[in-house]
């Protein structure tokens, strides 16, 4: 049975360096680590990922091969709808705060995600077509 009081701190797992404990816990009362990764992001993760190995780093190592380009913008601009859309509207989704039914709008540029909540529909697609104008390069 392993230790289930490890102290991690000061361990490096692959691109990982434990920082400490940073008191919030997972699923299970899993015990949740501050790590720096190589590439100066803080991540938090579990025990169980980090002796595992499931978990390497804060996920720079896969978003390298991705790049802006101008196929990935056209993808983006298509009128074809996600299958999970109830809105109809791309871009758009329905979202709660407070107890109350919002628009959600979220545009991603070079891996940023710009957004902004509304109360009805239309006022979203405003929104959605000013995040669009300012930044997808000529949209």
């Amino acid at each position: 049975m392993p230790n289930r009081h490890q102290n991690l701190v000061g361990r490096v797992y692959h691109h990982l360096t434990v920082i400490k404990d940073d008191g919030a816990r997972g699923k299970s009362n899993a015990v949740m680590w501050l790590c720096l990764c190589d590439c100066g992001r803080y991540t938090h993760v579990s025990t169980a990922m980090l002796n595992s190995g499931e978990i390497q780093s804060c996920g720079h190592t896969h978003l390298k091969n991705i790049q802006p380009s101008e196929k990935r913008h056209l993808s983006q601009l298509s009128d074809r709808l996600p299958k999970n859309n109830h809105t109809g509207e791309k871009n758009i989704s329905v979202a709660y705060r407070y107890g109350k039914q919002v628009y959600r709008v979220a545009i991603m540029y070079q891996r940023h995600q710009h957004s902004g909540f509304r109360h009805t529909l239309p006022e979203a697609i405003k929104l959605r077509e000013k995040l669009r104008h300012q930044f997808w390069p000529g949209y």
